[in-house]
């Protein structure tokens, strides 16, 4: 856990730096997806302001995980330059920067793994990786969404005859209120 006591910091700041655990800081493995590293380097300065404590700086760490077009495992550098985060000051002198921290690497996490732009991931029919070669399936062929397969069932309420509805007439004159 990364703490800081307010007493610590003098009006020139207070530079934190070093290595933490990713099991310290509540970052864990997700299986052979995503594996992070036994240590995350942090680089932080807190200083004092009106009211409480503004710790600004970075975090950086190497993760492994996996291309979700062709599943290549790969290594990824994440990194967050711009933590800045406020602590407010008062009854508590003693705070701890691990949630925050974590949170800035968690959303420094890119939505979807992919080992490079130029990706070709795997064959839609044969299963191969057009990385490494040229399987020479027509794929032309095949519809592009995966969903279209739906429209191909059958729903036994599909078939129902429809049944028209009425309104109500439309050249009624509504009754006054007096």
């Amino acid at each position: 856990m990364i703490k800081l006591c307010e007493n610590q910091i003098d009006y020139n700041g207070l530079k934190l730096s070093g290595y933490e655990k990713a099991s310290e800081m509540g970052l864990d493995s997700e299986g052979d997806f995503l594996r992070f590293p036994d240590k995350v380097f942090y680089d932080v300065t807190a200083v004092l302001v009106n009211g409480g404590i503004v710790v600004s700086g970075r975090i950086e760490m190497i993760i492994g995980c996996q291309c979700v077009r062709c599943l290549k495992d790969y290594d990824l550098k994440v990194s967050c330059e711009d933590v800045c985060h406020f602590y407010e000051t008062g009854s508590k002198s003693e705070f701890d920067l691990t949630p925050e921290l974590r949170e800035d690497i968690i959303i420094s996490l890119p939505q979807n793994f992919i080992c490079s732009a130029e990706c070709g991931g795997l064959c839609q029919i044969c299963g191969k990786n057009k990385n490494v070669t040229d399987c020479g399936c027509n794929v032309s062929g095949l519809e592009r969404s995966c969903w279209n397969e739906l429209d191909k069932l059958s729903f036994s309420g599909r078939n129902r005859k429809k049944t028209k509805t009425t309104d109500a007439p439309k050249n009624k004159k509504r009754a006054r209120r007096e």
